[in-house]
């Protein structure tokens, strides 16, 4: 694993600093903390404007952070989001890359390593190690095959991807006909949770504990700037109902005053249906990718 932030840009190097002091302040059973992702390979991307569906989009690839802890890890979640409004507040007079936390236990993330769970084990091959304790150690992976990682991916989507189709078909079919609207909401709500948690089992086979669709899409986009235009914020309209859809999960079962109308649900659905079809060909694309290594290997 890398050691090293230097080969980044300064901002980059200026913001990474920043929020390492705020996590290493406030998170005292924080054990490590590794850089992965664009960042970590190279690939990153620090600004970028296009018009993709018509919709004008802008993109900066987010900075994934897993943290390595011991002790509970809902204690940790619940300081990071004071840590991350920190950071904006710091950085509120420049545009800055967002976060991206993941938080395990080390026994859980040994575990992974050592049944060879590829989200874990590129993140060792690929990561830049931020800041270690010294206090724990990561367990040695046994390397995946090809056909290994083909066979997980395509097992998951094919337990996933239908779960979403059938909210959505059941969201269309049923309640929208009947007028039940708040039920609607949480059912488009679980359908982007499926496409979202679809898509992450495919590209890593790593489920995260949240059903934030903010944190969800967040976590995606790295695989594919297209999924950024999924839920444009361009309009008050766009970033009402894409909060609804994020607030639906609990509000539109327990909040007796939660509302969502007609109109506001039939944008929600076209937009889901985008989500729909990015996230069958983008993982039918990921598991021939796999079938191709394969056969590479193969021969």
């Amino acid at each position: 694993m890398k050691k090293s932030i230097k080969r980044l840009p300064k901002c980059t190097q200026e913001e990474l600093t920043v929020l390492l002091d705020l996590v290493c302040k406030s998170i005292g059973n924080c054990q490590m903390v590794i850089l992965f992702g664009s960042y970590a390979r190279g690939n990153y991307v620090l600004w970028d404007t296009n018009i993709e569906f018509g919709v004008h989009t802008s993109y900066q690839s987010d900075y994934d952070i897993l943290l390595v802890v011991t002790g509970q890890t809902k204690y940790v979640e619940r300081k990071l989001n004071r840590i991350t409004n920190k950071y904006h507040d710091l950085f509120a007079d420049r545009r800055h890359a967002f976060p991206q936390f993941v938080v395990e236990h080390i026994n859980t993330v040994n575990r992974n390593l050592e049944i060879s769970q590829y989200f874990f084990t590129d993140i060792v091959k690929e990561g830049i190690m931020l800041y270690n304790s010294g206090k724990c150690e990561l367990a040695k992976p046994r390397k995946l095959s090809f056909r290994e990682i083909r066979d997980i991916a395509q097992s998951e989507f094919d337990r996933l991807y239908p779960y979403a189709c059938d909210f959505l078909g059941v969201v269309k079919e049923y309640f929208m006909p009947k007028e039940q609207y708040n039920l609607s909401a949480f059912m488009l709500h679980q359908t982007c949770e499926k496409l979202y948690y679809t898509i992450l089992m495919v590209f890593t086979n790593y489920l995260p504990k949240t059903h934030k669709i903010k944190e969800l899409s967040g976590m995606v986009k790295r695989f594919s700037q297209e999924l950024t235009t999924v839920f444009p914020q361009n309009t008050d309209e766009e970033k009402e109902c894409f909060d609804l859809l994020c607030r639906s999960y609990i509000e539109a079962r327990y909040n007796k005053d939660f509302s969502i109308s007609q109109e506001q649900l039939e944008y929600l659905i076209a937009r889901i249906d985008i989500l729909k079809d990015i996230t069958e060909r983008l993982c039918k694309e990921k598991i021939v990718e796999y079938d191709t290594m394969t056969e590479s290997v193969i021969l």
